[in-house]
C-alpha cells in the first residue's frame, strides 16, 4: 500500500518546485551581467542568446538575430553601430588601468573595429583620424607629389609596368611634422596592431584622381623575385584620407577561405570579384600580409579601383616583421 500526503504538503511541494525551476531559469542568465563564460548546454545556450538579445534592443537583435540559434556564446558584446561601440567603451573606460610590466603602457587605447575578413584577416577601424588630421595629412603631402613608383622585380621593365600604377605619391615621416600629427597616428596605430612604431616604415600618401588607379598586387618582396630581404612587410595599414565620389575602391580579389582557386585565371586590373572596400574619411583598414607562421598569404592580393568621380587620398603604412627604425 503507497504511502500518501496530506493536502498542505503537497501545496508546500508544488509551491519550492516552482521557486527551485524559476531559480534554475535564470541561472543561464548570469554569465551576461558579468560579462563572463560559461559551459552550457546547447539548449540553455541557445536560451541566454536569446534573451540577451530582446534585452539589447532592436540595433542589438539585428547583429546578434543570426546566431540566435547556433549555441554560440551571449556573452560577447556586439554593436550594429559605430556610435553603440563608442558609448559602451566609454563606460567600460571608467575602470583604472592597471599597474603595467616594465615596457608596457599605463593607459588604455580605446577603438572600435569590425574583422571584414579572415582570409586574409582584415581589420576595419572605423573613425580612425579625425577631419583635422586628415586634412593636415594631405596639406603636407600636396606640396611633394610625383608619379608613383614601383620596386622592380628581376623580370621588369619600365615599359611592362607603365600602367600598373598611375597615382601620384610621397612618403613622409613624424620627423616632417613638427606639428605631431603623424607621430600620433603612428603611436596609435602601433597601439592597435600591437607592434612597436619602430617596425614601421614612413608613411606613402597617394593621391588618386579620375582615371587613375593600382593593378593588385602584393606588399610583400618575395626573395625569388626581388632578391634578399632583410626583413618583411608583413601588414598594411591603409588610412583613407578623404571620401571618394564614385570610384576608388580596395579590392581584394582572392578574398574568402576558398579565394585561392581563382588565383590561376584572375585579371589583376579586375574590380569585379573579391571583396571590395569603398574609402570614407577617416577609417583605418589593417590586412596581413603573412600568416602567423610567416608564410605567405596569397589571399592578400589587392589593389585600387579607378576613381570615376572625386579624389582618392590614402597614407599607406607598411609594417615590417624585423625593426625597420633601428
Amino acid at each position: 500500500m503507497s504511502r500518501g500526503y496530506s493536502t498542505p504538503a503537497v501545496v508546500c511541494l508544488c509551491a519550492l518546485a516552482f521557486i527551485c525551476g524559476r531559480f534554475l531559469d535564470i541561472i543561464p542568465g548570469l554569465p551576461e551581467a558579468h560579462s563572463g563564460f560559461r559551459s552550457t548546454p546547447i539548449n540553455q545556450g541557445r536560451l541566454v542568446q536569446r534573451r540577451a538579445i530582446e534585452q539589447r534592443g532592436p540595433a542589438a537583435q539585428r547583429v546578434l538575430g543570426a546566431n540566435a540559434t547556433s549555441g554560440a556564446s551571449a556573452t560577447q558584446v556586439q554593436f550594429a553601430t559605430f556610435d553603440e561601440a563608442a558609448r559602451h567603451t566609454q563606460q567600460v573606460l571608467r575602470s583604472p588601468p592597471v599597474e603595467p610590466a616594465e615596457s608596457g603602457n599605463s593607459f588604455y587605447t580605446a577603438q572600435p573595429f569590425q574583422v571584414l575578413s579572415w582570409y586574409p584577416r582584415m581589420v576595419l577601424y572605423p573613425g580612425f583620424l579625425d577631419q583635422a588630421r586628415c586634412e593636415h595629412i594631405i596639406k603636407m603631402a600636396k606640396a611633394r607629389l610625383r608619379p608613383s613608383s614601383l620596386a622592380l622585380r628581376k623580370s621588369d621593365t619600365a615599359d611592362k609596368i607603365r600602367d600598373v600604377r598611375t597615382s601620384q605619391g610621397t612618403f613622409i615621416s613624424r620627423y616632417d611634422d613638427p606639428a605631431g600629427v603623424l607621430a600620433w597616428v603612428e603611436e596609435k596605430a602601433a597601439q592597435l596592431t600591437s607592434t612597436p612604431v619602430s617596425h614601421g616604415e614612413p608613411f606613402n600618401v597617394l593621391r588618386y584622381e579620375p582615371g587613375q588607379h593600382y593593378d593588385s598586387h602584393y606588399d610583400i618582396f618575395e626573395p625569388e623575385s626581388y632578391g634578399p630581404q632583410p626583413s618583411q612587410r608583413m601588414a598594411t595599414v591603409l588610412f583613407y584620407l578623404s571620401d571618394v565620389e564614385e570610384g576608388g575602391e580596395t579590392v581584394f580579389l582572392l578574398e574568402g577561405e576558398k579565394g585561392l582557386a581563382r588565383k590561376p585565371t584572375i585579371d589583376y586590373k579586375s574590380c569585379d570579384v573579391g571583396y571590395k572596400y569603398k574609402p570614407r574619411r577617416g577609417d583605418a583598414l589593417l590586412f596581413y600580409s603573412l600568416h602567423h607562421n610567416g608564410t605567405v598569404d596569397g589571399r592578400a592580393l589587392h589593389g585600387g579601383c579607378p576613381v570615376v568621380k572625386g579624389e582618392k587620398w590614402v597614407a599607406t603604412k607598411w609594417i615590417r616583421d624585423k625593426c625597420f627604425m633601428c
